[in-house]
């Protein structure tokens, strides 16, 4: 063995150096690169209309539980302060495409301190018109209502909370109680299908999700 590391071969008394055979270098080739890269692409081109749509169906469903907890925070002030609260629905003044819901009192003033939440409701998921909602009979029929009544709102709404935490009928709309609807939608994409928030007499609330055909389930 020579100082280089190669083996020394001997013939006729003459020594001459034989080379030992080189390593391949550990790696990648560019062709294998290559083809990784395209593997690459084709598998988030294929994959990213599937995110999209779970994540604008993500933000729907958000949108249907922030309303939700606008709802219970302004049934929650009722019953802490005693007395009644409103939760106001409507417009939001610097953007009538956007929904705003805040709380005030019975004298329409805005709550201050832990009252003083607003919410707002966007492209992402925003208060739509019933007419075009598809399904509603079967969401009715699902919920357990039984035969009480309903009362579905466009995109403008008081919901008045007495002492209790219950929900005060308007006397225009019915002496009796009723169950208060809200349907949202995505206006940025429809696909992402439809969200429900049912608000009892009693301050319960329940959350319904539907595909775009009308197919609803209960979100737990």
């Amino acid at each position: 063995m020579s100082p280089n590391g190669s083996r020394v071969a001997s013939h006729e008394g003459e020594l001459r150096q034989v080379p030992l055979p080189t390593r391949r270098q550990a790696g990648f080739s560019l062709t294998e690169l290559i083809v990784a890269l395209l593997v690459a692409v084709i598998l988030l081109a294929v994959s990213m209309p599937l995110f999209l749509r779970a994540y604008r169906s993500y933000q729907l469903t958000n949108a249907a539980h922030q309303m939700a907890d606008i709802l219970r925070l302004t049934r929650y002030e009722a019953i802490r302060l005693n007395k009644q609260v409103n939760c106001v629905i409507g417009p939001y003044a610097a953007d009538p495409t956007i929904t705003s819901a805040s709380m005030t009192d019975s004298g329409g003033n805005a709550l201050t301190g832990m009252g003083a939440t607003t919410i707002l409701l966007g492209n992402t998921g925003n208060l739509v018109n019933p007419g075009g909602v598809p399904g509603t009979p079967t969401l009715l029929s699902q919920s357990n209502i039984g035969s009480m009544p309903t009362q579905t709102w466009p995109t403008v709404t008081t919901v008045e909370f007495d002492a209790r935490g219950a929900v005060i009928p308007i006397p225009s709309v019915s002496a009796n109680t009723y169950v208060n609807v809200l349907y949202l939608a995505s206006p940025a994409a429809p696909d992402a299908g439809y969200r429900a928030v049912l608000l009892m007499p009693a301050g319960s609330i329940q959350i319904w999700s539907a595909d775009s055909s009308g197919y609803w389930q209960e979100l737990r």
